[in-house]
């Protein structure tokens, strides 16, 4: 009897501990869920808007390598708009990483689920890389602009849905550039050419974190039939 005792105790509480563990990681599933909406919406509109500049850019260099690149003035002024703006996507990482600092991450049973987990982790991650490896474009396109045009006149970017509202203030009335200089031309251009490379490589990295986000996000459904 004693030992019939022990056992059915030991098998209760056993059941307890996995109903916890089960409910626990419900709750993480719901968390991650909730967050991994809000990067792909946040990653989707960052590559509409990147893909967009990168065609934009190519009008811009087309102008800056034309024989009469002071007549597009205002146009200059409105694509610098995608020279200036750095659209970085910064992934909502709290449940992420309170899985994995805590070691939370074996609640999940499902080895696709913990794969998929693992692969939009190294997705993430490896953007973060890149966009600090690539950080002197922004810095040197930025330093660049204030020595060729006045940048208040340069539109602000525009690049999530909640961006509309912006309102651009102090624009000149006169826009001008700061030179002549055919030089300078062709070097505001390299700089755009550098940029669009980067901003295709990043876009390629973004598509690439937003397919793992979603294959995600679909484990998480099966697994815990999150809405």
């Amino acid at each position: 009897m004693l030992f019939l005792a022990v056992t059915l105790g030991f098998f209760v509480e056993n059941q307890r501990e996995h109903y916890i563990e089960n409910q626990r990681a419900k709750q993480y599933a719901s968390f991650l869920h909730s967050d991994l909406i809000k990067d792909t919406a946040s990653l989707s509109q960052r590559i509409a808007y990147m893909s967009l500049g990168i065609s934009e850019i190519d009008t811009l260099i087309l102008i800056l390598k034309s024989p009469n690149p002071e007549i597009f003035i205002e146009k200059i002024y409105t694509l610098s708009t995608y020279i200036y703006s750095n659209p970085l996507f910064t992934a909502n990482n709290s449940t992420i990483e309170q899985l994995k600092n805590s070691g939370s991450l074996r609640y999940f049973r499902s080895k696709a689920l913990v794969r998929n987990f693992s692969d939009f982790d190294n997705e993430v991650q490896n953007m973060k890389r890149v966009d600090d490896r690539n950080l002197y474009i922004v810095e040197d396109t930025r330093k660049f602009l204030t020595q060729f045009l006045d940048l208040k006149g340069v539109p602000l970017p525009r690049i999530l849905a909640s961006d509309s509202s912006l309102q651009q203030s102090s624009i000149p009335e006169v826009l001008r550039l700061y030179t002549k200089d055919r030089t300078r031309y062709e070097e505001y251009a390299n700089l755009s050419t550098l940029k669009q490379l980067d901003w295709i490589n990043r876009v390629r990295l973004m598509t690439r974190t937003l397919n793992s986000a979603r294959s995600l996000i679909l484990s998480l459904k099966e697994e815990y039939h999150l809405e």
